[in-house]
């Protein structure tokens, strides 16, 4: 049996500003764009239209986005975390936590909020044995 991930859904107040976020800071393209019955439906991703994704999709009027009380929206695996803060540093995101070196795993990491507050954590995995 195989199981793939397909997409998650992260609730936009913009959904242009987010994709430009993903494009932008994670090299993310526009997979699919448009709508059903009157709703927006954007999705991006790093691959193709059939590899893990994103639905970004927008807030009811008066909504918040999801906040999980200190806990990531998603984990993103990236060859270079240093590379990655410089171009979100560009688009004005700046980590709140790292970046920082776990010396028993040897694992990068650093922790962004993208425009709607959602907490990502970016990851370069490092070379210990699992």
């Amino acid at each position: 049996m195989t199981t793939t991930i397909g997409r998650t859904v992260l609730l936009c107040h913009d959904l242009d500003a987010s994709a430009a976020f993903w494009a932008d800071g994670f090299g993310f393209g526009t997979l699919f764009r448009g709508e059903t019955d009157g709703f927006p439906l954007l999705h991006v991703g790093p691959g193709r239209v059939d590899e893990p994704g994103l639905w970004l999709v927008p807030l009811p009027d008066g909504a918040a986005p999801l906040v999980r009380h200190g806990l990531p929206n998603l984990v993103l695996y990236v060859d270079d975390v240093d590379a990655t803060l410089d171009r979100l540093a560009t688009l004005g995101v700046e980590p709140f936590v790292g970046p920082e070196t776990d010396p028993g795993s040897g694992d990068r990491y650093a922790h962004v909020h993208d425009p709607d507050g959602h907490r990502i954590v970016v990851v370069r995995l490092g070379s210990a044995p699992s």
